[in-house]
This record gives structure tokens, C-alpha cells and sequence, in this order.
């Protein structure tokens, strides 16, 4: 199975940036020019002083599409309004958000805003993540941590209406879920709603940043550690199903031990002996499975 990181490289969006760099760079150079002019818009915005903290509110500047346009130096705002319309005529870049109609170019100019000003954190954190061999909750928590500091460096961005993590971000999050559940098959059925949590959670954790400029990075990851920690670390197993690995695993050594001294020496087999006494006691046992685990001690004793 490829890697986490592999599997993240591989997505739609991935694919689109990699494709919209590369095929036409004229084309991209003047996206670029948009999201430039979207900067210099966005920087009129101050965050708000609430009490003894600094924090960004939801912003939506009126008229954005047309101010990008003057920004960028074309033309008209035509200009702008073709390269983000569902139905495009220019074809040289298909916007990210696709050909829904419903989805208006403001919308649809945004989210590529946010994409491609988060994408330096996604790709810094998925570089960390390879270096390290990190497990998948580990990736998941660099991953976060990455969003968070998009949030903290780009705050007015992250405020943009709709203000929140970047719309690539379910989609990354939907990925580490089913890697996640994927060797479980009677829980994959799971993996939706562990997803759709995770993506309130990376919401969450936008907000916190936003609320409060004086917030550690840290701080706000740990508002959401334990939970998504848990939606992504294995399940833990029942513990009638951890005693009984134990125990078998432990009469598997003993009946086909070569020196059952490197197995339990003297005192560890009486304490043993002892312990399953009790808990044969304590479920009921009818003394069969006791007299089985005290002739296992008495082997191990030798």
C-alpha cells in the first residue's frame, strides 16, 4: 500500500495545482497576479481588539472580483470574472471548484485563494512527515499543525468568506479517515462520519487561531488533539480479547518451551498461579481451568 504521504500527493487538488503549474504558465502567472491583488485587498482588514486578545472576524469586501481586477492591472473585470465562471472560455485553467453552476466566481476565486496560499504549509508538513516515517496520527497532528499556522500567517485570508480552512481540506482529512479504517472492514462504514468530524475539527481549530491572535500554534492544536487522535488511532481491543492473546500466547511458550527457567522463573509462576486462582474465582470457574493453569505453573517450575 502506498505511503500516507504518497496517497496525499495523489489527490484532486494535488493533481489540479500540479496541472495548472505546469500546463499553461502564462496563464498561471496571471492567477498568481489575482491572488496578488487579492493580498493587497485583504490588507485593509485589521483584526479587532475584544478585551485583552487580538481576533480576525469574518470579513467579505464588497465588489472583490471587480478590485482584483484593478489590482491586477487588467483590463476589466471581465477579465477576472472568465477565469472563474463554471462555464469558462478560456480553457487554459479549469478552476478548482469545477463546472457547478451553483458555485459563483467569487466562491469558486476564493477557494483557489486559500488553496494556493495553504499549499507551502501542506507541502512543509507532508515533507516533515516522509523525513520522520510518521505513523498516520502523527501526519494527522503535523497536518493540523500546518493548518494552524496557515491560519496564524494568513488570518485575513482564513477570515474570507466563507472564512475557514482551506476547501481542500476535506478532502486531505477524508483521505487520513479511510487510511485509518481501511484494515477494519466491519468498521469502514465509519470512516464517513469519522471524516465529516475530522473536518469540524480542522474548523475548530481555524477558528481558535482566528479568535485569538494570542494563541499558540500548540495551544490550538491541543484544543482538538484528543479527539482526533482518537478518531484515527486503532480500536482498542476488548480486554477478555487481550487477556486470552496473553494467555495463549504465554501456554504457547510453555508447551513448547526449551528452558522454561527463560519463561517464568519460580516466584513469577507461584504469583501467577495465584492470580488466575483469583480470577477463575472471580468468574465463576468451577476449578478445571484453575487445576489447568496449576499444572502449567508446576511445569514452569519444572
Amino acid at each position: 500500500m502506498p505511503s500516507i504521504t504518497q496517497d496525499l500527493a495523489r489527490t484532486r487538488t494535488a493533481q489540479w495545482l500540479r496541472e495548472a503549474r505546469g500546463g499553461h504558465r502564462s496563464a498561471w502567472n496571471d492567477r498568481l497576479r489575482c491572488f496578488e491583488a487579492l493580498g493587497g485587498i485583504l490588507s485593509s482588514y485589521r483584526a479587532s481588539r475584544l478585551g485583552e486578545r487580538w481576533r480576525q472576524p469574518p470579513i467579505s469586501p464588497p465588489h472583490l472580483l471587480p478590485d482584483v481586477a484593478r489590482g491586477a492591472h487588467f483590463g476589466s473585470a471581465e477579465s477576472v470574472y472568465q477565469r472563474w465562471r463554471a462555464e469558462q472560455r478560456d480553457d487554459a485553467i479549469k478552476r478548482w471548484a469545477g463546472p457547478d453552476p451553483g458555485i459563483k466566481p467569487r466562491e469558486a476565486f476564493v477557494a483557489e485563494a486559500k488553496i494556493v496560499s495553504f499549499w507551502p504549509y501542506r507541502a512543509g508538513a507532508l515533507a516533515v512527515a516522509d523525513r520522520f516515517d510518521m505513523s498516520l496520527t502523527e501526519v494527522a497532528e503535523c497536518y493540523l499543525r500546518a493548518l494552524g499556522a496557515w491560519a496564524s500567517g494568513t488570518p485575513v485570508l482564513a477570515a474570507c468568506v466563507p472564512a475557514g480552512p482551506p476547501p481542500c481540506v476535506p478532502e486531505d482529512l477524508g483521505l487520513l479517515a479511510g487510511r485509518a479504517f481501511a484494515h477494519h472492514p466491519a468498521r469502514r462504514s465509519h470512516a464517513d462520519a469519522a471524516a465529516a468530524r475530522l473536518e469540524s475539527l480542522a474548523g475548530v481549530l481555524v477558528a481558535a487561531v482566528l479568535d485569538d491572535a494570542s494563541m499558540t500554534l500548540l495551544g490550538a492544536f491541543n484544543m482538538v488533539r484528543d479527539e482526533t487522535l482518537g478518531l484515527l488511532s486503532e480500536p482498542s481491543a476488548p480486554i477478555a480479547v487481550t487477556a486470552g492473546n496473553a494467555m495463549s500466547e504465554l501456554a504457547d511458550r510453555l508447551l513448547h518451551r526449551a528452558d522454561a527457567g527463560q519463561i517464568l522463573t519460580a516466584d513469577q509462576a507461584r504469583k501467577l498461579k495465584a492470580e488466575m486462582r483469583g480470577l477463575f474465582a472471580l468468574l465463576g470457574g468451577d476449578g478445571e481451568l484453575g487445576e489447568l493453569g496449576g499444572r502449567q505453573g508446576e511445569e514452569a517450575n519444572g
